[in-house]
């Protein structure tokens, strides 16, 4: 019979492997792999998620690490940009190429194209240099003429070309370039070379590595979990690879079959979780399928807006109790956050703990001004 997890001993096991109960020494690159990466649609939410994980960080060291090679920024988990160290990102890449292939392949069959070959025309091109998604549109586009790509995938979805060209993957995001950067606008250049990666990963073996990350830094965890954290949408590569591995089964608080590595820990409820402020789009509330470790449906109706936004939170007794955003006026930055409806009230000490974490957060993320304040929308205690 597997053994079950508490609620509490779930949320603060996985806060552990998060390394959100305390701040951890590392490398930028041991830290973002230990957490299983960094979303990083924004430019600055990778910096912030790091913040709350990395002791002594400061605000250009992720910039640093991206520069020196060391973490890359690409579209890998769930088809979406994250920040990972350059030693995983061929791993991570294969498999989210296999799953984009999967499904734009009807479309590419319809349009006339081969997602393969194309790719690999793209992958030649970012080669030579850093190409923008214009470009590289234009380049299949020219590759193909007379072809409706429009007509051939469905509708609404937008960058078509793009989506076909970069569906095999081997891309990465230059540093520096950003998609909300006028003067420097986002720039992908050929993977392989940029990693220094000599051939491509065995795409079972490289599955296998990426199940492996992801439980270390998400679990105990459900199979759904695990397929919706890294975007294994078909059931039978995901059932392979959790097979090789052979892992530890446990019961979660409803009774749900939970996995995890055969050697993982489970942390006790009784260890002490600090008040913490994570970014928007934090990996944490994307990555796991059903978020009820971490909060309540009051929480998650404050926290996952109808646009599918995902707003930055405040989070007390490792459960998000808020979001949160800075406001800088003149020479003065307040921190206001808002409770969800649920939150309970801070006692002294726990108010104590938000304000003084926030006024670090707010040095961090407007150093030059004059006054500083932390404030939340209704009394607290």
């Amino acid at each position: 019979m597997s053994a079950q997890l508490t609620l509490d001993e779930l949320g603060r096991t996985t806060w552990a492997r998060q390394l959100l109960l305390s701040r951890a020494e590392g490398t930028v690159a041991d830290v973002v792999g230990a957490v299983g990466g960094l979303q990083a649609q924004h430019p600055d939410m990778p910096s912030t998620a790091l913040w709350a994980r990395r002791a002594g960080t400061s605000t250009t060291d992720l910039d640093d690490a991206l520069a020196e090679r060391e973490v890359v920024r690409a579209t890998v988990m769930r088809s979406t940009l994250h920040v990972v160290p350059v030693a995983r990102w061929a791993d991570l890449d294969a498999v989210s190429a296999a799953e984009r292939l999967a499904t734009w392949r009807a479309s590419a069959r319809r349009a006339g194209v081969d997602l393969v070959e194309l790719n690999a025309g793209v992958r030649e091109l970012c080669r030579t240099g850093p190409r923008t998604v214009d470009e590289i549109e234009a380049f299949a586009a020219e590759r193909h003429p007379g072809v409706d790509v429009v007509a051939a995938v469905p509708g609404g979805v937008s960058r078509p070309w793009w989506r076909l060209a970069s569906a095999g993957g081997g891309l990465v995001r230059l540093p520096g370039s950003h998609p909300s950067a006028a003067d420097a606008p986002a720039s992908s250049v050929e993977g392989a070379s940029w990693c220094g990666v000599s051939e491509e990963p065995d795409l079972d073996a490289a599955r296998v590595r990426a199940v492996v990350g992801y439980l270390r830094a998400f679990g105990p965890a459900s199979r759904a979990d695990v397929g919706h954290g890294l975007g294994i949408r078909r059931a039978t590569p995901l059932k392979a690879a959790l097979a090789e591995i052979g892992p530890r089964v446990l019961s979660g608080p409803d009774g749900t079959e939970l996995l995890d590595l055969p050697d993982g820990e489970v942390v006790t409820a009784d260890v002490a979780a600090p008040v913490r402020f994570l970014p928007r789009w934090e990996h944490l509330l994307v990555a796991l399928k059903d978020r009820g470790r971490f909060l309540d449906d009051a929480g998650a109706a404050a926290v996952y807006r109808r646009n599918g936004d995902i707003l930055p939170t405040c989070w007390v007794d490792g459960r998000v109790v808020g979001t949160w955003a800075v406001d800088v006026t003149g020479d003065r930055a307040t921190l206001a956050v808002t409770p969800t409806a649920t939150a309970p009230e801070l006692t002294a000490a726990l108010r104590d703990e938000l304000v003084a974490e926030g006024t670090r957060l707010v040095d961090r993320i407007a150093p030059d001004a004059a006054e500083r304040t932390v404030t939340w929308s209704r009394p607290a205690g």
